[in-house]
């Protein structure tokens, strides 16, 4: 066989891959417009045909576009701008947002854990950090994930937000909480009484 005949071969291959492929992509869609799958290629599409436009001479024809994004009914129906809205955009794929100087900070919180308790709760504040009550044992770390939830909680973050550091086993844990500094942690804890 020839090269050229070869390239067909692969051709064809290409081509009924991309058949099949659309041809899932286009259920999912159709089952669940708001599936992550279905949200990244259709993001990506829409980028590809049309960038947004950057430097100095910028055409028009970018600028302004408003992305095709199918809507659930009870979701809002305004559209959404290429480019404007990336604050959502990160939340949903869990980034946490920069502060004012550009930079991600995070802060340390110590949690003195009482396990084998009857509720998961946030008991108050220590000198150092906080006390929380979990049903679950510090040694086996069954503990951890409700550790992790009632922080996060308590400090009005998303869980992804909040990292167990040290004392995976104990009961003296600390924790680090991405997208907020020391002094936003202390005013947090404060609240927290």
């Amino acid at each position: 066989m020839s090269a050229l005949e070869w390239l067909v071969i692969i051709e064809l291959v290409v081509l009924v891959a991309l058949v099949l492929f659309s041809g899932a992509g286009w259920f999912i869609a159709r089952n669940d417009p708001d599936d992550p799958i279905v949200l990244f290629c259709r993001t990506f599409w829409n980028e590809f045909l049309h960038p947004p436009a950057t430097g100095g001479r910028a055409s028009g024809s970018a600028m302004g576009k408003v992305a095709p994004v199918r809507r659930h009914e009870d979701a809002s129906s305004a559209p959404r701008v290429l480019g404007r809205n990336k604050k959502d955009e990160a939340s949903f794929y869990g980034r946490v947002e920069p502060g004012a100087d550009g930079m991600i900070h995070t802060a340390n919180l110590n949690v003195v854990v009482l396990p084998d308790s009857e509720k998961d709760e946030v008991l108050g504040r220590t000198s150092d950090g906080i006390e929380l009550m979990v049903t679950g044992a510090a040694e086996d770390g069954a503990s951890n994930k409700a550790v992790i939830q009632l922080v996060s909680k308590a400090l009005g973050v998303k869980p992804y937000q909040v990292t167990l550091t040290k004392g995976h086993y104990q009961s003296r844990k600390t924790v680090s909480v991405t997208g907020m500094d020391q002094e936003q942690l202390d005013d947090k804890l404060e609240s927290i009484g």
